[in-house]
């Protein structure tokens, strides 16, 4: 049984199953998405007196959230973070570093991007690493800064390693002004058989781990953002504090020494000017006779 399967059993079949129908970015996907996707703007969820203990103890909360479909519901991650929304929103943006920043990401490379209107759409190749097998997909990302929101779907122009993926985040302000409380949600399908392992990491644990990411690089943003701030405002204060200790200019000098000190200079410019004069005179060669 599957259960029975190590990694040396059911790598070989897995290696086997990619080669033979690989990401490709010249050739459509399989369809055209089979998974429901997320909508823009907050989402419908209730948490509990519980669930509002355990998030002010800095602990997230996984919840069921309503789909809009008749007995559909998606599992949802909540955390409450010690930094500002646009700190935390903007480090899951950062697509580019997801290699550093989220585990088993190793390349995030954007290829296109567009806007309309508030909204932004934002395509990038995914290059990822679970356990012994690499996998490709791309994604495309609609992001609304106002809303403080961000969908995600495969690209199904591009031929991707896995069969589907939806996802959501949503960011909203929290009890304080360096506070924020973030929602994440995400629903994945693989394609044709993948070993329970894999597919934990894919699915289960993408989940329960996503949150932690962004609750550790955001506050460690904020931090150095909190530190370069202190240091300006170390060098304003010092700048503003040299620029009430300057000296009152002199006064002017009387009228009659101003003119004194200018006759001076004249005559010795006049001096300086006949001595040069002379010695040319004297330097020059005698005339025939």
């Amino acid at each position: 049984g599957e259960a029975g399967l190590t990694s040396c059993d059911w790598l070989p079949m897995l290696t086997l199953s990619l080669a033979v129908a690989a990401a490709a970015e010249n050739e459509p996907h399989y369809h055209n998405g089979k998974l429901t996707r997320y909508e823009i703007g907050p989402p419908s969820v209730l948490l509990s007196r519980s669930d509002e203990e355990r998030l002010s103890s800095g602990k997230p909360v996984m919840q069921a959230m309503e789909t809009g479909i008749v007995g559909a519901r998606r599992l949802l991650m909540v955390q409450d973070i010690a930094a500002p929304p646009n700190v935390v929103m903007d480090r899951i943006m950062d697509l580019a570093h997801y290699d550093k920043m989220v585990d088993g990401v190793t390349r995030n490379v954007e290829y296109n991007r567009e806007q309309e209107g508030g909204l932004q759409r934002i395509k990038t190749t995914y290059d990822i690493a679970v356990l012994h097998m690499k996998m490709r997909y791309f994604m495309e990302h609609e992001y609304d800064p106002e809303k403080r929101c961000m969908t995600f779907h495969l690209d199904y122009s591009r031929r991707s390693d896995i069969d589907d993926s939806v996802g959501y985040w949503y960011v909203e302000p929290g009890a304080g002004r360096a506070s924020s409380r973030v929602y994440y949600s995400c629903e994945c399908k693989l394609r044709g058989w993948v070993p329970s392992p894999v597919y934990n990491v894919l699915t289960k644990e993408a989940l329960s781990k996503a949150t932690t990411w962004v609750a550790k690089e955001s506050v460690k943003e904020w931090r150095n953002q909190q530190q370069n701030d202190g240091l300006l405002q170390f060098v304003t204060g010092v700048r503003d504090a040299m620029e009430q200790l300057k000296l009152p200019p002199l006064p002017q000098p009387p009228h009659f020494v101003s003119r004194f000190v200018g006759e001076r200079r004249a005559a010795a410019v006049r001096f300086v000017s006949n001595r040069r004069i002379g010695r040319k005179l004297a330097a020059a060669p005698s005339a025939p006779l």
